[in-house]
């Protein structure tokens, strides 16, 4: 007799190794003697497997270039409180809206208190999970959709991207990604973070099994040269920008994040930013 198919979210839990050999065992049985959990289950393997794939780069449709052209030509939206940090002409700028991606200089905060990006994994076992179903990877419009690679040489006008893939459908998961540079100042990417006082929210995720582009490349104002860390924090209870501001720079790293918050993934991928006008 065979045994009732399980819910189907099960099946990421067996894939991602989160359950006992007993229970792998039996679901694996089940499996295969039920062509209906055969083939969720081959489904959720090609799925997994597709998201430690590099993101294939896609052409941008007509109407997402129409779009960002409306946004450049009316102005900066309201909601920028810094209209003269919006210049979307600056460096690598051109080139992004030619990826249809809005571009928008956000200046960089400081602390005011005296990899490959796919693997990262947390402490527990939400964490390894939201690794394996949520990838986001970092480009810039040198790169195109194509991710960036660790120790990449990126010249300093140049604009930050994110793209990702979420195949979680258990729960909503949010996003907070920054850059911190050599001089230890932390630079937004999503959310945008435009007044020291505000604690905006991390970004939603959509739940995607292909690869989505999120709309703005973001431009850093002044970032000094050297090594750039770009960070994701992956969560499934929103985060505030404050989190990542209120903690000393040494608390900042990406061990230390995953400690303060072990049901997060947390990526990181190291760069390295060129001086102005330096060709990469």
């Amino acid at each position: 007799m065979t045994s009732p198919c399980p819910d189907p979210s099960v099946w990421l839990r067996l894939v991602d190794r989160q359950l006992s050999e007993d229970e792998a065992q039996s679901l694996r049985a089940h499996a295969r003697s039920c062509a209906r959990c055969q083939g969720e289950l081959w489904g959720t393997e090609a799925l997994v497997a597709r998201i430690a794939a590099p993101l294939e780069p896609v052409a941008p449709p007509d109407e997402a270039v129409a779009r960002v052209m409306r946004r450049v030509r009316a102005g900066p939206p309201e909601r920028r409180v810094r209209p003269s940090l919006f210049r979307p002409w600056m460096g690598g700028a051109a080139a992004a809206l030619a990826a249809g991606l809005a571009v928008f200089v956000l200046r960089p905060t400081t602390d005011s208190r005296p990899e490959t990006t796919w693997t990262a994994r947390g402490a527990g076992p939400v964490a390894a999970t939201l690794g394996r179903s949520v990838g986001i990877t970092f480009h810039t419009p040198v790169t195109g959709a194509a991710p960036l690679v660790p120790d990449a040489v990126v010249p300093a006008e140049s604009g930050f991207g994110v793209r990702y893939r979420n195949l979680d459908t258990q729960a909503p998961v949010y996003l907070l990604a920054f850059a911190e540079d050599a001089r230890g100042e932390v630079h937004w990417l999503y959310p945008a973070h435009l007044r020291e006082d505000a604690n905006e929210p991390s970004v939603k995720l959509e739940t995607s099994a292909e690869a989505r582009t999120l709309d703005e490349v973001v431009v850093l104002e002044a970032p000094a040269p050297g090594p750039l860390r770009l960070v994701s924090v992956v969560t499934r209870a929103p985060l505030g920008v404050q989190d990542i501001e209120s903690l000393p720079q040494g608390e900042r790293t990406p061990d230390a994040l995953r400690k303060r918050w072990p049901e997060a993934s947390v990526t990181a991928l190291p760069v390295v930013l060129a001086g102005p006008g330096t060709a990469p």
